[in-house]
């Protein structure tokens, strides 16, 4: 599957960009679970960055963006979002004056290290390489995510790492059968398998990429719960979505379908979630081949023979 041909661009931003602002401060436990997850696959890694850079902050939510920092609480932070609007949102939470810096401070809690969060020109040739960037949940909703991934490995110092996590292909598996039965055009765009990211990230200029995933199921009782967290965990971004608005009448057939189904399972709904993680690493640059020539003293000692006796 070529990611490229997944996904809208306009939707794409519109989502990373646009509709996340409003719920990058909120606390969503499938989301925040999910970083703290990502969190402990540093575990086995011996990383003391001076240089954190978190791709797209939004996606991960500030939950998770505050993990990171208190993760690693000696490093500068810095983030990368594309539009003015966007990094304006991540800045005014992480202000010093923010609600996290209030709540800490309320509970006694020691503010020690360097807790800034400052936004970066991920394009500029005089960015400063970092030593660990970090995405979550993110890189599934990029219309172009070779380039990305491309980008990361430009703005890793040799031996940096970066790290990532994404929905893997049999997310939402429950409502896309559902989907089917019902005659219904895929309710999400296509999902990449985690061997696929794995040779995106070599084929990048990342090494030794290690990739595993795992199912998180969510349950319900009440099917308005269950379209509250598919509107807040993403929209379905393929170009052949239909293009307008779907009518009353269908809205009423499908959280019938939702209602139907939560009966049949015996009055509790779920979801499947495929959770892919991933890291790899900058690899040191190539040496340029050697042009020095050596040979023994024996050999020297024959060819000066030989030019001394012609």
């Amino acid at each position: 599957m070529n990611p490229n041909e997944c996904i809208d661009p306009l939707a794409a931003k519109a989502w990373l960009e646009g509709k996340s602002v409003d719920l990058y401060a909120l606390s969503h436990p499938l989301r925040d679970e999910v970083f703290a997850r990502l969190m402990e696959h540093l575990e086995g890694m011996i990383l003391s960055p001076q240089e954190v850079l978190n791709w797209r902050p939004l996606s991960g939510g500030q939950p998770g963006a505050q993990q990171l920092i208190e993760r690693f609480p000696k490093a500068k932070h810095h983030f990368w979002q594309e539009t003015k609007r966007a990094t304006q949102a991540v800045k005014a939470s992480h202000a010093p004056e923010g609600w996290a810096s209030q709540l800490k401070k309320a509970m006694g809690l020691s503010l020690q290290g360097d807790f800034s969060i400052a936004s970066v020109d991920a394009q500029s040739p005089l960015f400063k390489p970092v030593d660990l960037i970090c995405s979550s949940l993110a890189l599934h909703n990029e219309a172009d995510p070779s380039q990305v991934i491309n980008t990361w490995s430009h703005l890793l110092r040799p031996q940096g790492v970066v790290l990532f996590s994404c929905w893997g292909p049999d997310t939402l598996k429950e409502l896309r059968s559902l989907y089917t039965q019902c005659g219904w055009p895929e309710p999400m765009h296509p999902l990449v398998d985690m061997h696929n990211w794995g040779d995106l990230l070599v084929q990048n200029g990342l090494s030794d990429p290690v990739m595993d995933m795992e199912y998180l199921t969510l349950t319900y009782d009440k099917t308005e719960t269950l379209v509250s967290d598919l509107r807040f965990l993403g929209r379905n971004l393929t170009p052949v979505r239909r293009p307008g608005l779907l009518s009353r009448v269908w809205k009423e057939a499908w959280t019938q379908a939702l209602e139907n189904e939560r009966l049949r399972q015996g009055g509790r709904i779920q979801l499947s979630f495929e959770v892919i993680y991933g890291h790899a690493f900058k690899a040191q640059p190539k040496k340029a081949p050697s042009t020095e020539t050596q040979i023994s003293l024996e050999e020297m000692r024959s060819r000066l023979k030989k030019k001394s006796n012609p």
